[in-house]
């Protein structure tokens, strides 16, 4: 039987709804992602993608679910090497464990790493290994102390700079400073490839049909990477900005009726059609909510020079029209038995789940 399931979009705008499969499933947002990753974007495209990297190394990324290491302190890098700069930044990925299209044959990722390495000859002295800053944290009732003591007995074993997650240095500080940057499905990977960095991710992932990552889901495919990581930094700038447009304008539908006021209140607008339902069950695809691109990569041109220029304020600060698509507001209002969920929940952090 068909079905359609739904969740929050990942910046707020828009519904997430995913034809047959869960809200984690892969399959139909990777063709969404191949699709597009060849149409350069128009000039306000980029920009609304150009302000999403910039808002993330501002910190105003404030529609995002959770936001981790608030006011952080300067991080130069602690290393001195003739080596490349490596930095590794793990996610747990506690939530996708089990799901066939998250699956590899690491039973962990420092697995995936040390296979990393031999592959491509890195050495302990090139890498910083950034301990996620969530598992300093409980979430809920939820401590993330399992993670954290996994990658630092790893770190300490093999000799690696380790940054503990309740440190407060400041991750983008690293990625700028770093030449290639290390995930295992984590969304750090926008911020390492608007910084032209060489992206390498070790496994599944929402980016992995996206160009601007070096994809190993295996031991095979690291063979076959023959050990090179030469992605033209121009590229992978350019490729970061049309994967966050897909994720932002493309793969979430109804964005111009669905917006984000913060992160669990909405404004609603009238004009949107349920076709795209009906389409999504008879087909199981996702289609564009924005179908729209240039003929021309020119038009990407601005956005990417500030990218160059690491100008995240002038990125940020870019200021979209109001959707002509969007009509009169309107107002979608709880039960009245249920209305207390929504201001006991406001009172507890984002991410948080309440009991």
């Amino acid at each position: 039987m068909p079905y359609i399931t739904h969740e929050r979009t990942w910046f707020g705008d828009g519904i997430q709804l995913i034809p047959n499969g869960n809200c984690l499933s892969l399959a139909a947002l990777g063709e969404l992602v191949k699709e597009f990753d060849d149409k350069p974007l128009t000039a306000s495209q980029a920009s609304h993608a150009g302000k999403l990297i910039g808002d993330r190394f501002l910190q105003k990324n404030s529609l995002e679910w959770r936001l981790y290491n608030k006011n952080p302190d300067p991080a130069p890098w602690p290393l001195k090497t003739s080596g490349k700069r490596v930095l590794v930044l793990p996610s747990s990925k506690n939530e996708f464990a089990g799901h066939d299209e998250w699956r590899t044959e690491w039973a962990d990722n420092t697995e995936a790493l040390d296979d990393f390495f031999k592959a491509f000859n890195i050495e302990p002295d090139q890498v910083v290994l950034r301990c996620h800053p969530n598992w300093a944290e409980t979430i809920g009732s939820v401590k993330g102390n399992r993670s954290l003591d996994l990658y630092t007995e790893w770190a300490s074993l093999r000799g690696i700079h380790c940054i503990r997650s309740e440190e407060k240095a400041n991750t983008y500080d690293l990625i700028q400073q770093a030449d290639i940057v290390v995930l295992n499905g984590g969304s750090s990977a926008v911020e390492a490839g608007a910084c032209g960095k060489q992206v390498v991710c070790l496994g599944p992932s929402t980016y992995q049909e996206a160009g601007f990552v070096h994809v190993f889901r295996s031991r095979e495919e690291l063979r076959a990477g023959n050990g090179e990581l030469n992605l033209a930094p121009e590229l992978v700038r350019r490729k970061t900005l049309r994967f966050l447009y897909v994720r932002s304008h493309r793969f979430p539908q109804f964005v111009p009726y669905v917006k984000a006021v913060e992160t669990t209140r909405y404004r609603y607008f009238q004009g949107a059609s349920g076709e795209v339902l009906i389409r999504m069950l008879e087909n199981g695809q996702i289609p564009p909510d924005d179908p729209e691109y240039s003929e021309s990569e020119t038009s990407e041109n601005e956005v990417l020079q500030a990218l160059e220029k690491s100008d995240w304020s002038k990125l940020a600060d870019y200021q979209a029209p109001v959707p002509v698509a969007a009509g009169t507001p309107f107002e979608i209002n709880r039960r009245a038995g249920l209305k207390w969920i929504d201001g006991f929940r406001s009172k507890f952090a984002r991410g948080d789940r309440v009991g």
